[in-house]
């Protein structure tokens, strides 16, 4: 049984007859035209040299050439083998703020909008490798623990939101526990923690949590999505309404803006990279992420077919060049031969003439 590995070429087949009707239109149209032109007699005499069976045999050629190709392609496979293959990958944590700093609108649509998007993104990326989420704020949640299906972790990080936080304010320690708690502590490498916030850190021990992240030789990647201007935080009433924005003790409205001091120790602690929102997309933190080394994740074998699109590719080439050399024009030899068929017509015709004269 034959399998195509790109179906969509053959499609393209369908060029094929297309083009040998069009041959065969052209040669009639332009024997039609000859024919109201000249006298049919006179025809070969006037060309004698041009065949017409060798111009529909190089047409054809190169119409095969051009399936063949086609076919080529489209990469048919048959006859079984059996293919090893191994897993490589590494164990990534994405500790997500969920304080309500993270629904400031510096950062469009808002912060924290904006983080979920370009996460997503990163974990369509990460399919494969081992994938947890914790989402933090004054407490720190496991919201998936480590999984190699992305699908599952991007439906629990669509879910979370400053609602689900019973305990408000920004602790990175705890969020760097939690973290930490998911990998393995037997593994000295592959172990990577994405930490995504404001940078507002309400904490007085997160310089304990970061040493304790270096000596598990997690390398954190700390990600601000927040601006140095800053944005007032927003309340929202029941029916997610814009109410009123957060105020201080004195009444004055509160400006969320970004520290990023303890999250660039975070990343030259750890051997991470931090990164800010400007410029900043789940491609880029792929492409850190896969500079790490990798482990073996898995391994096994599977039945695949054997690729045959050589073969076709071959005869498609012959086709070509045969096709390509070939003249439309006959060769002397019939030249000759048809010109001392027609002078002895002649000679036949004169003496009939000749004869009957007398």
């Amino acid at each position: 049984m034959i399998k195509w590995a790109e179906p969509i070429y053959l499609w393209l087949l369908l060029v094929v007859p297309v083009g040998l009707a069009l041959m065969m239109f052209r040669g009639l149209n332009r024997r039609r035209a000859l024919s109201r032109a000249i006298d049919p007699e006179l025809i070969d005499r006037l060309t004698p040299s041009l065949s017409a069976g060798l111009t529909t045999l190089k047409g054809l050629l190169l119409l095969g050439a051009l399936a063949f190709l086609l076919l080529a392609a489209a990469r048919p496979k048959w006859g079984e083998k059996l293919q090893m293959y191994k897993g490589k990958g590494i164990d990534v944590v994405i500790a997500l703020d969920a304080s309500k700093s993270m629904l400031a609108e510096d950062v469009k649509p808002s912060r924290l909008v904006r983080a979920k998007t370009e996460l997503a993104s990163l974990l369509d990326g990460l399919a494969g490798n081992a994938i947890g989420i914790v989402a933090f704020a004054g407490e720190a949640y496991v919201m998936c623990p480590l999984t190699a299906d992305a699908d599952a972790a991007k439906l629990f990080l669509d879910i979370i939101g400053p609602d689900m936080m019973p305990v408000p304010g920004t602790d990175f320690s705890k969020a760097i526990d939690v973290a930490l708690s998911l990998f393995s502590p037997k593994e000295m490498n592959y172990k990577a923690l994405v930490l995504v916030t404001d940078g507002e850190d309400l904490s007085r021990s997160t310089a304990q949590a970061i040493q304790r992240a270096a000596d598990a030789h997690v390398r954190v990647f700390p990600v601000a999505f927040a601006t140095t201007e800053g944005s007032p935080i927003p309340d929202y009433d029941a029916q997610g309404n814009l109410s009123s924005y957060k105020k201080d003790k004195d009444g004055q409205v509160v400006m969320s803006r970004m520290d990023e001091r303890e999250l660039i120790v975070m990343a030259q602690a750890t051997g991470g990279r931090f990164m800010r929102v400007e410029g900043f997309s789940g491609e880029r933190l792929l492409g850190e992420l896969d500079r790490m080394r990798k482990k073996d994740i898995g391994s096994g074998q599977y039945t695949d077919y054997v690729e045959r699109y050589q073969l076709f590719l071959v005869v498609a080439l012959a086709l070509f060049l045969a096709g390509l050399g070939m003249s439309n024009r006959k060769g002397a030899w019939f030249i000759v031969r048809r010109r001392q068929k027609s002078e002895a017509r002649s000679q036949n015709a004169e003496l009939e003439m000749q004869n009957e004269a007398a």
